[in-house]
C-alpha cells in the first residue's frame, strides 16, 4: 500500500485534456478553479455576471477571447446583503429563463455545511459555480489574510472542481503599497490562495486610467494585460456590456474578431494559400494558430470567401 503504487500513473496513461477543454473562455476562465480578485467597486461581480451571460448565451467571444463552451446553468453563491437582487438586475432578461440559480452562502463553521454544498452541486451539476465573495464566506473568527484560512477556503472548493464543475472564486485584493505588484499575489491570502487555482484574474480600476484586467493561468497561450470598459446595455438597464479597449488600428477590422483571428485572417489574405476550402484552410493553419481545426473553421467561414481563385474578406465582415 502506498501513494505511488495505488495512484501513480505512467505519463501516457494520464487523460489528455485539449486546450479548448481547459478553458471555458480562452486564456481567461478555466474549467477548474479560477480566482477573480479586485478592490471594492472594481467591477468584480459585473465581470462574473458578464462572463456568465456570454457562456449561457453561447456567444462566440467575450472581451475578444473565444468562448469554448455554451453552458445551460450557472449557480451563484452570494454572501453580500442585497446581492441576489442586484444580480437579477444585471442578468434577468439577458440570459435564458431558469438558467441561473442563486442562493445565500454563509459558512457558520458547521462541518456539515460544505458537505451539503457538494451534495446539492453534484445533483444540479451546473456548468459553472460562482462564489461571490470570499470574505463573506468565512466561518466566524477567520481572517482571509491568514494563509491557513486561505488554504482552507481553496481546499473546500477543490471537491467542487473535482466533480467536474468549473469554479469562479471572487475575492478582494489587499490594501497597501504591495497591491498590484503581481497577479499571483493579488488576492488577499497571497500565494497561499493563488497557488491552488488554475487561473488568476486581477481586475483594477485606477480612476483616470480606467479598468485594467491582468491574468495568469496554467496552459494559457498568453497572459493578458489589457484595458477594458463596462457600460450598461441601456439607459434603463443594469445589464453589463464588457468591451476590450484596443490601442491603435487593426490591419483587418472584423466585428467580434479575436486578436488571433485578425492576425490569422491578415496572414491568409497576404499569403493567398492554394487551399480552396475553409476546411482545408483550417487544417493548414491550425497548428500555427494554436487552435483546433474545429475552432478555426467557423471563424474563417464568417470572415473569408473564395472569389476568382483568391481569398477575400466577406463583404459583411470587411471594414
Amino acid at each position: 500500500m502506498g501513494a505511488i503504487k495505488d495512484k501513480g500513473l505512467r505519463l501516457h496513461e494520464i487523460e489528455r485534456i485539449p486546450y479548448e477543454e481547459a478553458f471555458l473562455i480562452g486564456d481567461l476562465l478555466t474549467t477548474r478553479i479560477t480566482i477573480l480578485a479586485g478592490e471594492p467597486k472594481a467591477g468584480k461581480t459585473l465581470l462574473a455576471a458578464g462572463m456568465s451571460t456570454s457562456l449561457l448565451n453561447g456567444d462566440p467571444t467575450f472581451l475578444g477571447l473565444p468562448v469554448h463552451k455554451k453552458l445551460d446553468h450557472v449557480v451563484f453563491g452570494l454572501t453580500d446583503d442585497g446581492a441576489p437582487a442586484e444580480l437579477r438586475e444585471r442578468m434577468d432578461g439577458a440570459v435564458p429563463d431558469d438558467s441561473v440559480t442563486v442562493f445565500p452562502f454563509s459558512d457558520t463553521g458547521d462541518p456539515w455545511y460544505w458537505a451539503g454544498i457538494y451534495e446539492d452541486l453534484a445533483r444540479i451539476k451546473p456548468g459553472l459555480f460562482v462564489l461571490d465573495n470570499v470574505i463573506g464566506a468565512l466561518a466566524p473568527g477567520e481572517d482571509i489574510a491568514s494563509s491557513v484560512t486561505a488554504q482552507r477556503i481553496v481546499n473546500s472548493l477543490r471537491p467542487i472542481s473535482d466533480l467536474g464543475i468549473p469554479t469562479l472564486l471572487v475575492t478582494h485584493t489587499p490594501k497597501g503599497t504591495g497591491e498590484g505588484m503581481s497577479v499571483a499575489s493579488s488576492p488577499i491570502g497571497g500565494r497561499a490562495m493563488g497557488a491552488a487555482a488554475r487561473g488568476l484574474i486581477a481586475l483594477r480600476n485606477s480612476g483616470k486610467q480606467g479598468r485594467r484586467l491582468h491574468t495568469a493561468s496554467n496552459r494559457a497561450t498568453e497572459e493578458l494585460d489589457v484595458r477594458v470598459t463596462v457600460r450598461r446595455a441601456g439607459a434603463d438597464s443594469e445589464i453589463p456590456i464588457w468591451e476590450r479597449i484596443e490601442p491603435g488600428l487593426k490591419a483587418v477590422s472584423l466585428p467580434k474578431a479575436d486578436p488571433w483571428d485578425e492576425v490569422l485572417i491578415a496572414r491568409i489574405l497576404e499569403e493567398q494559400p492554394r487551399e480552396t476550402t475553409i476546411k482545408d484552410l483550417a487544417l493548414k493553419y491550425a497548428q500555427d494558430a494554436g487552435r483546433s481545426p474545429e475552432t478555426l473553421r467557423p471563424k474563417l467561414s464568417a470572415a473569408l470567401s473564395r472569389v476568382d481563385g483568391s481569398w477575400v474578406p466577406k463583404p459583411t465582415a470587411a471594414a
